[in-house]
């Protein structure tokens, strides 16, 4: 339990999920309950507790939340998630209800299930058992105990053994967006033994209100699973988005997970993963392009629990305005995760003298035959590779946009969905191209 937490709110937490209560499996009940009573004893962390000193989260938990309404969107209202030149299934939540009008499920392909969880607990509670909140603890964790104790719905994909899906499955999140509304969106993907999915997670706001997302992934990979993961957050620079990303390799299995962040006031990620068997190999991977006064914090935990396993990690951030990151990234090797191979980094351009990075990287290593590297950069614009370009006839705007791009590029180039990749490289741009236009007439 964290000595420094906020329980002020606690009591209307309490009350709001008494008032929620609703007909569910009794083994979810009990999920529900367990997770309530955590967070009351638990509280909103504060600036005091280690793992929020440089994140406030004084905003979200003195905020009156309602459940959003799920109301009307507009015809473009998915424009923002929708990939030119994507093919495939989409499942899609509108305030974290399913909304089978938006999403393409009818032809699923062999080997792939995506459904609503809410749908499958209605019907097969006992396929989610053994699944559903076991992997995402939330004994020390507030954050997720709410979400437990409050989601309606979410996605579960379940991919079956052996089966090679072709295509990426798109999960959309849209929050309506209206001011002081919240929303608890959920997901669960279970990959068989020997299969291989990408699963696209993207969140969006149909409007500028002051709206608080608080999202929990689990992804679990049995026997020489392959699982590309991507998750992306583009919310109105209104919105306050706290996440959580649980994942669980088993023998021989491969997850990889990218993180792009480019909207919301306030983000903070959670993304842990296990590698619990042999042979298992995992990319944790972030890029972060922010401005104005938002603010962005990752804490990222890769833990290496058994022996002849792989980690590599690289988070960057671009950071503009009176913006700030934080990154806080920690490597376990376990006793018996002898030779272990880890390397992390964190690189940060700061293109404003405002602009703000904290950034942390722990090793904890409790074994001896192990290769484990980590390290951290912040730095500015290259004012000779400036005056280079701008030597060859290439504005000051174009030169500066040219090289945070260089920036980002070798991790944009990890990204192996080739639409979502090209869909990310024009917002960059677009988002320099605001920048440095600003930039020049400051000058």
């Amino acid at each position: 339990m964290s000595v420094a937490a906020d329980r002020t709110t606690a009591p209307r937490y309490l009350e709001a999920f008494e008032a929620a209560r609703r007909e569910e499996p009794a083994w979810l009940a009990e999920r529900r309950r367990l997770a309530i009573e955590r967070f009351s004893l638990l509280g909103f962390p504060t600036t005091k507790d280690e793992e929020y000193k440089y994140t406030n989260l004084a905003r979200i938990a003195r905020g009156e939340w309602r459940p959003g309404s799920g109301g009307s969107l507009q015809p473009d209202a998915l424009a923002a998630a929708t990939y030119e030149g994507l093919e495939g299934p989409r499942i899609v939540f509108v305030d974290g209800r399913f909304d089978p009008e938006r999403s393409t499920l009818s032809e699923l392909p062999e080997g792939l299930e995506a459904t609503s969880l809410a749908a499958l607990l209605a019907t097969a509670p006992d396929a989610l058992e053994g699944h559903l909140t076991r992997y995402a603890d939330f004994e020390g964790r507030a954050l997720t105990a709410l979400n437990t104790a409050f989601f309606e719905d979410g996605a579960f994909i379940r991919v079956a053994e052996k089966a090679v899906i072709a295509e990426p499955l798109q999960v959309v999140f849209v929050a309506t967006g209206d001011a002081g509304t919240v929303t608890w969106p959920r997901v669960l993907i279970h990959a068989g033994r020997q299969s291989q999915v990408q699963v696209i997670e993207t969140y969006i706001s149909a409007a500028e209100g002051a709206h608080w997302t608080n999202s929990v992934t689990e992804i679990v990979g049995e026997d020489a699973a392959r699982v590309e993961h991507f998750q992306v957050q583009q919310e109105s620079v209104e919105a306050f988005h706290t996440g959580r990303v649980e994942m669980l390799e088993e023998r021989s299995g491969y997850i990889s997970t990218i993180s792009l962040v480019l909207g919301a006031a306030l983000t903070r990620n959670d993304v842990r993963i296990t590698l619990d068997d042999e042979g298992c190999e995992c990319a944790l991977d972030g890029l972060v392009v922010i401005s104005g006064k938002q603010h962005v914090d990752h804490h990222t935990l890769i833990d290496h629990a058994k022996a002849h396993c792989n980690s590599h990690q690289l988070y960057k951030g671009v950071l503009d305005g009176s913006s700030r990151g934080v990154f806080n990234g920690k490597i376990i090797v376990r006793q018996d995760a002898q030779k272990t191979d880890a390397i992390q980094n964190n690189k940060n351009l700061l293109l404003s003298t405002k602009a703000e990075i904290d950034t942390k990287p722990q090793l904890e290593i409790d074994a001896n035959d192990v290769r484990c590297t980590h390290g951290a950069t912040i730095g500015q614009l290259d004012k000779d590779a400036l005056f280079y370009l701008q030597a060859r006839g290439i504005g000051a705007g174009e030169a500066r946009s040219l090289l945070v791009y260089a920036f980002a590029a070798d991790l944009l180039e990890r990204i192996t969905v080739e639409p979502l990749k090209r869909h990310l490289e024009r917002l960059l741009m677009r988002s320099l191209g605001r920048d440095s236009a600003a930039q020049e007439v400051s000058e």
